[in-house]
């Protein structure tokens, strides 16, 4: 069902004459009377004459999304009842051969509004039965598995929402314990930093003034000096204070030597830097 056969359009911008007006009216009878006789590829051949003659008569794309059908081009079908809608909203052959094609094609959903649109335009039994029996039960079934599925999508996605919430609560609980333990036993450094500072190199071990581990009661600092990232950025800047115009535009290392920073200034410091040769901001 899903191949196309080309059929032709018409030129939508050109005004018909009076005379193609009539031409491509005497060209639908003929080709209904071809559909009559069986004559399908002949009918098909006329409409599309006549639709070029006259591409605004919604009648001839109802009337040849009719034939398509029956031939078995869905795809075709659903092309010529939109263009027939497109010229006229109320073209109950359009709504119908849509609603048809879409059925042939599976999908039920869609063929149910549009059987149901145009049993609004023209009622008749052999589509409400259609519609009752064998269309609106599968768009149905169609509906309640597509609820089912959104339901096990949003209920996953709000598992998963609790899950991240769950882990950076730990996360931040586990840098808080980690600070507070560090800040008890005296060492007051940048855990799991190698070399001074708690392990940072050049011996600044002790040079973190009393009080100063008090800073990583701050949770977002304490979990990112424990980035490798981070703890190899600090090393460089305790090397050579100089290293620190590399890292400006890094905002992880930024902002723990802005936090430093701040932490010393408000102890007293001269200038806001940090002890150990750190240095201040550039």
């Amino acid at each position: 069902y899903q191949r196309r056969v080309r059929v032709p359009m018409g030129d939508s911008e050109e005004t018909p004459s009076e005379e193609a007006v009539d031409k491509a009216n005497s060209l639908r009878g003929q080709a209904m009377c071809a559909m009559g006789d069986g004559n399908l590829d002949e009918a098909l051949k006329l409409f599309g004459e006549a639709i070029e003659l006259n591409p605004h008569a919604a009648v001839l794309f109802a009337k040849r999304s009719q034939l398509l059908l029956r031939n078995k081009k869905p795809n075709n079908a659903v092309r010529d009842a939109e263009r027939a809608l497109a010229l006229n909203p109320d073209n109950a052959l359009a709504h119908k051969c849509k609603g048809k094609a879409y059925r042939l094609l599976g999908k039920w959903e869609e063929s149910a509004l549009a059987l149901a649109a145009g049993q609004k335009c023209d009622y008749d039994d052999d589509t409400q039965e259609l519609l009752k029996t064998v269309v609106k039960p599968n768009a149905e079934k169609l509906r309640m598995a597509r609820l089912r599925k959104e339901s096990k999508n949003r209920e996953r996605d709000h598992k998963d929402k609790l899950e991240r919430i769950r882990k950076a609560k730990e996360a931040r609980q586990k840098a808080h314990d980690e600070a507070k333990a560090r800040e008890a036993s005296g060492m007051g450094g940048m855990g799991g930093m190698p070399g001074g500072m708690g392990g940072m190199p050049d011996g600044m071990e002790g040079d973190i003034p009393p009080g100063m581990a008090g800073i990583f009661n701050d949770p977002e600092i304490a979990v990112l000096l424990q980035d490798p990232e981070v703890i190899q950025a600090m090393a460089a800047i305790q090397q050579n204070p100089a290293n620190m115009m590399q890292y400006m535009n890094n905002p992880k290392v930024m902002k723990v030597v802005t936090k430093l920073q701040g932490k010393f200034a408000g102890m007293g410091g001269a200038d806001g830097g940090m002890p150990g040769g750190m240095g201040g901001m550039p």
